[in-house]
């Protein structure tokens, strides 16, 4: 589809030639596609699109292609339009105007009217006919040099930017690094039921196999090169142990370098201009963990300290400079947000440059310019961004899914292609022929946290399908799918209360973590003032009069009608009432509990048995469902309450189940709901910077 004349949206300013949207001095570049799909709703204004139209004018009917392309595009525009209507004074109340209305079951069209710019040749003034030959001559030479300018800037921005696979083997391939002479790539690779291997790829002879480097029995993650373009060191994890490792490529000789932390997100450096390994380890089991500096010339260590945002924070990733002179280090924060800090490695200063974000997903510094590559979360897809040393967003990488990116010495980008929606899962516990878990809720967006109210016979779940991870609700089958918040905030962990005519949930911002209530019958939120730093995931007491909550450490109770401050009753991650009994988990020591909400004594019941996460279960009368994951294997289990014995339900392949957004059981239908994943196929890719 070809369109040129530049129109205007809500004082937004949209050239399809130079795919540039712009307000108020403020400019987005976005990808041609996105643009087309714009183009194609304002010529159609005020009707609606279906999506097989859009598809078959901008895709070319490829259906396989366009569903999920024309998802990300919509997405995108809406994200783009709200940025730039928040970032222009006059037009700031708009922000919140969602420009592009879905309509259910039919498409998209637009909510406000597309200005044309009138194109249109206009009579010449009687001086301009007059104008010298040789003046018009070079007026047609100057456009057509600019023209041809313009032609030869995009071809350049495009082919710098055009995507490129590297590897597409079955399973998970992850972690890239590439050799300083870019002659190979090393990269994990976890197969479907398997462990996470080390692999070697020739990048000068891609035909070539593939050389395996570790096979197991531990688990490898990320690995880095020496300067010697034959040393890879890399982490391995086996059952408690985390161990950072040297392998000579040519001779296959194996050396341990330094102990790890097992538990955590794995993190590995290194500089070749002082040769330094950074990673982040503990002295001892008691110690916290701290990030290490092994100078692999006199294998001596420097630990680092923290300056910035220290109390109750976790290190979570390192990324040194090509010069050693700096390091990157991202940590997760009390309010479960994190930030990236530069610290420089003379002086110890650190300064922030990123703050507020849910997870950061990789931190890679480019070989010759002063910017980041940083990837994150963002309402359910993982974006990246360039971001220079003082912070400055500099642009957007188009593509999502850039997970752990990782730069060649020529500037060129690697990284894991992680693009895997979500779905609703559905467990039937009365089946008389045992069948795997099947999809509830399926499409080309992400669908997670289900909850059920067996009043209103309605399931509630976050859903990103607005651009925004807000809270929805639809009947048992998933059909009359109707959205709820329009916060533009990350909503989480949405709960029914007892008669079905509230709902709490929680929801995360660059402010940190909230706790909201909503009406349903008014369809109002309201922020409930805690005075938590954290709110985990919440859940109704029986009677619907207050709320459980935990900050992570301690589960508190709130009561609706009182505006007294929250009651500190457990430590504990997790709670929820069942029966007159409060059922705590404690991910520290991974302990679940009973307490007697009328007499107030407590009783163990089990410990270690390896749930998924602190929210990966549910109770029902007579015992606890749970989600089981250890070393890649994946179950459904069920504690039985009267013979305190444990027992598995259904083994299921490995990252079938999200193990952090919630397990539901609904006793009325025997059915157990969960975050389930697509197929987990990963591949690395590259792009030209």
């Amino acid at each position: 589809m070809q369109h040129s004349a530049t129109y205007q949206l809500l004082d937004v300013n949209i050239d399809p030639v130079g795919h540039i949207l712009s307000s108020a001095g403020q400019e987005c570049c976005v990808q041609p596609k996105f643009i087309e799909v714009l183009t194609v709703l304002a010529l159609a204004y005020p009707s609606v699109v279906t999506r097989e139209e859009i598809i078959e004018q901008v895709w070319g009917g490829n259906l396989f292609v366009g569903e999920k392309a024309l998802t990300n595009a919509i997405w995108h525009l809406r994200k783009t339009f709200k940025t730039l209507l928040a970032s222009n004074e006059e037009e700031s109340s708009t922000a919140d105007f969602e420009v592009i209305e879905t309509i259910r079951k039919s498409g998209y069209r637009l909510k406000a009217q597309p200005t044309f710019v009138d194109i249109q040749a206009t009579p010449s003034k009687p001086g301009e006919q007059n104008l010298p030959f040789k003046l018009k001559v070079a007026g047609v030479v100057t456009t057509l040099f600019i023209l041809l300018s313009v032609f030869i800037y995009f071809l350049v921005e495009q082919s710098s930017h055009q995507l490129e696979s590297v590897t597409d083997y079955p399973g998970r391939e992850l972690f890239p690094s590439v050799s300083p002479n870019e002659q190979y790539l090393a990269f994990a690779w976890r197969k479907f039921g398997s462990h996470a291997g080390l692999y070697l790829k020739n990048l000068k002879r891609p035909d070539e196999p593939l050389e395996v480097l570790v096979d197991g029995p531990g688990n490898v993650s990320v690995s880095v090169w020496g300067r010697d373009n034959r040393t890879l060191f890399y982490i391995e994890k086996r059952s408690e142990a985390c161990t950072i490792k040297s392998l000579d490529i040519v001779t296959k000789t194996q050396s341990d370098i330094a102990s790890c932390i097992a538990d955590t997100t794995t993190t590995l450096s290194y500089s070749a201009e002082k040769n330094l390994l950074g990673f982040i380890a503990k002295q001892g089991p008691t110690d916290p963990p701290k990030v290490t500096l092994l100078n692999l010339n006199d294998k001596t260590a420097t630990e680092l300290g923290c300056e910035l945002d220290c109390d109750g924070s976790g290190l979570e990733s390192i990324a040194l400079s090509p010069d050693a002179k700096q390091i990157a280090i991202s940590r997760n924060l009390p309010n479960g947000l994190e930030n990236l800090y530069l610290k420089n490695l003379d002086t110890g200063k650190e300064v922030k440059i990123l703050s507020g974000h849910d997870d950061l997903r990789g931190v890679s510094w480019h070989p010759n310019d002063d910017y980041l590559v940083v990837s994150m979360i963002e309402h359910g897809a993982r974006r990246a961004y360039k971001l220079s040393l003082e912070g400055k967003v500099l642009g957007t990488l188009p593509f999502d899914g850039l997970s752990y990116p990782s730069f060649s010495q020529s500037g060129r980008l690697y990284f894991h292609d992680w693009n895997i929606n979500t779905s609703i899962m559905k467990l039937d516990l009365n089946a008389q022929v045992t069948s795997s878990p099947f999809p509830l809720l399926q499409s080309q967006t992400s669908f997670r946290y289900p909850s059920y109210s067996p009043v209103s016979e309605r399931l509630l779940f976050v859903s990103n399908q607005s651009g925004f991870d807000e809270v929805w609700v639809s009947n048992l089958e998933g059909d009359q799918r109707i959205q709820l918040t329009e916060l533009g905030l990350q909503a989480m962990h949405p709960a029914w209360s007892p008669d079905g005519t509230k709902v709490i949930f929680t929801t995360k911002s660059h402010q940190g973590s909230q706790l909201q209530l909503l009406d349903m019958a008014t369809k109002q939120v309201t922020q409930l003032k805690t005075g938590l730093k954290y709110h985990g995931k919440p859940s109704w007491s029986q009677d619907g009069s207050s709320i459980y909550i935990s900050d992570d450490n301690n589960v508190f109770r709130i009561f609706l009608d009182s505006k007294t401050a929250p009651v500190k009753l457990t430590t504990g991650t997790t709670a929820l009432e069942h029966e007159g009994m409060l059922y705590v988990y404690k991910s520290e020591t991974q302990e679940m509990w009973r307490i007697d909400l009328a007499t107030g004594v407590d009783t163990l019941l089990f410990e270690n048995a390896h749930l998924a996460s602190s929210v990966s279960w549910s109770v029902s009368d007579a015992g606890l469902y749970y989600l089981y994951v250890r070393h890649g294997d994946f179950r459904i289990s069920y504690f039985d309450f009267a013979s305190k014995a444990h027992k598995d339900i259904i083994r299921v392949p490995e990252r079938s189940f999200s193990r952090s957004r919630g397990l539901v059981y609904i006793a009325e239908k025997q059915w157990l709901l969960f975050t389930g994943y697509e197929i987990p196929q990963v591949d690395i890719k590259r792009i030209e910077m």
